[in-house]
């Protein structure tokens, strides 16, 4: 046919090779002898290629990319038709790049369904480096977060942060309970932080997620709200949720209060082994997103030193840099605290006071700017570089609550006026990389006589409280 030479006698080509060979005429041959054109190479190919091996991961089978359109003849060999890499295909039994050489268009003037040769010898094709690998991660954070903590757990998520959004606040703090997540081990149910990441995505809010309490199954006491036995079981659901959510969520705060007793377990504190789970949370976190942002437990200040009851932050904080001579300076983004002003406005201090109440005074752990205190730790230690989220901040209202009875000396408008001069002050030091108001909606959720109640800056029916208004005017500096 037209000249073209033929296999030479006895010559065959393995069918399971798939080996083509490109002569100076392009010119393939198989084990039957005589001649093919490359359109009927690239269809035999395409043909062999479609079965999958038995133990292919379905996460990455993509049978779309292998199936042949016989209308079209469009051939999905290296994906060149639908602008996918042929490294997409690596480990779904397609051969190498080197192996196959991508199937030629037919010769415009020959019938692309027969078996004509082509009639003319084009050059070879180079075939194209596969793509980069695209990162599926978040971009780096760089700017000051603007955030508030909300309850999103059986909630209108859509409705409810974009009253974050709306005040030009960019982030949403929900806290992650594992013990509700994974109350069977090895069964975690994800169906409500589905829809708490979906719904945030919808409306543009970055995530952070604080992740605390373990289940029962996890500690041989079979209480929650503490560490589990086993550390390593930590890290191992951090790297599954991590992974459901890469790209989605941007930042988690490994615990809550850890200086509480209440809050680990009802145990001994030990800061150093808050460290030793906070190694095992970042190294989960990073292997998944090394852009993500791991935020060291926020603690609270509590100005009291028992550790079967409470240890005042800035002893903890020291406490957690003296472990393993500095270990937590390689295991966390930042480090988190949390804030309170009791019946303080925020430029108060022990020595400065600007209101007629009388309780709450004197010791730096009753005032917002006891930041500063943690902060001269994190200088002491070397760490002047590393920033400070405050993932916790607000000031209560007149309420209910037992203990919580200074609220009466907070009128709403106080409210407002301390949660934006906070902003102000946190925002001008320089070393604060966030900051999260405590809390946007607990009204909608719990009772009057809960201690969450009169800190929520939306009501029942989700109108506006001073506070909301006022955090919406303030200007947001990046």
């Amino acid at each position: 046919m037209n000249g073209a030479p033929r296999c030479a006698p006895g010559e065959t080509i393995s069918r399971h090779e798939g080996r083509t060979r490109a002569t100076a005429m392009r010119v393939n041959r198989f084990r039957h002898g005589g001649i093919c054109s490359s359109a009927q190479i690239a269809r035999r190919e395409e043909y062999r290629l479609q079965p999958l091996p038995a133990d292919t991961n379905p996460a990455h089978e993509i049978p779309e990319l292998l199936t042949r359109n016989r209308r079209s003849r469009r051939r999905t060999l290296f994906g060149q038709t639908l602008g996918v890499s042929a490294a997409l295909f690596t480990g779904v039994g397609l051969a190498s790049a080197q192996e196959v050489p991508p199937s030629e268009e037919p010769d415009p003037g020959s019938d692309p369904g027969t078996d004509a040769p082509l009639t003319d010898a084009p050059a070879e094709v180079p075939v194209p480096e596969p793509a980069a690998p695209v990162f599926a991660g978040i971009e780096p954070i760089t700017s000051f977060a603007y955030g508030m903590q909300a309850h999103l757990y059986y909630q209108d998520v859509p409705r409810t942060v974009s009253l974050v959004t709306e005040a030009g606040f960019g982030w949403v703090k929900q806290q992650v309970r594992w013990s509700d997540v994974e109350p069977v081990r090895g069964s975690p149910d994800w169906s409500q932080i589905d829809l708490i990441v979906a719904g945030a995505n919808l409306v543009g809010a970055k995530i952070l997620f604080s992740v605390v309490t373990a289940p029962g199954w996890s500690r041989s006491d079979g209480k929650v709200d503490g560490p589990p036995d086993d550390y390593a079981q930590f890290g191992i659901f951090l790297t599954k949720l991590a992974t459901r959510y890469l790209g989605k969520v941007h930042a988690y705060e490994v615990w809550n209060e850890q200086n509480f007793s209440r809050e680990w377990g009802g145990g001994k504190i030990d800061a150093g082994k808050y460290v030793e789970l906070l190694a095992i949370a970042y190294a989960a976190l990073k292997a998944v997103d090394p852009n993500v942002v791991v935020i060291s437990g926020a603690l609270t200040p509590t100005g009291f030193n028992d550790p079967n009851i409470a240890i005042d932050d800035v002893v903890y904080i020291q406490q957690m840099y003296d472990y393993k001579n500095g270990l937590i300076k390689t295991v966390c983004d930042a480090v988190g605290a949390h804030a309170g002003g009791f019946n303080n406005p925020p430029d108060d201090t022990p020595t400065k006071k600007s209101v007629p109440s009388t309780n709450f005074k004197g010791h730096p752990s009753f005032y917002f700017r006891r930041i500063e205190g943690l902060r001269e730790i994190m200088i002491l230690r070397g760490e002047s570089e590393k920033m400070m989220w405050i993932t916790e901040f607000g000031w209560s209202t007149l309420n209910k609550a037992k203990g919580y009875e200074y609220g009466i000396d907070v009128t709403e408008a106080d409210q407002a006026k301390y949660l934006t001069r906070a902003i102000e002050i946190g925002r001008g030091y320089g070393w604060v990389g966030g900051m999260f108001v405590w809390n946007l909606n607990f009204q909608v959720i719990v009772p009057d006589t809960d201690e969450k109640w009169p800190f929520g800056i939306v009501r029942k029916d989700y109108s506006p409280r001073p506070a909301y208004t006022a955090l919406k005017a303030l200007p947001k500096i990046p």
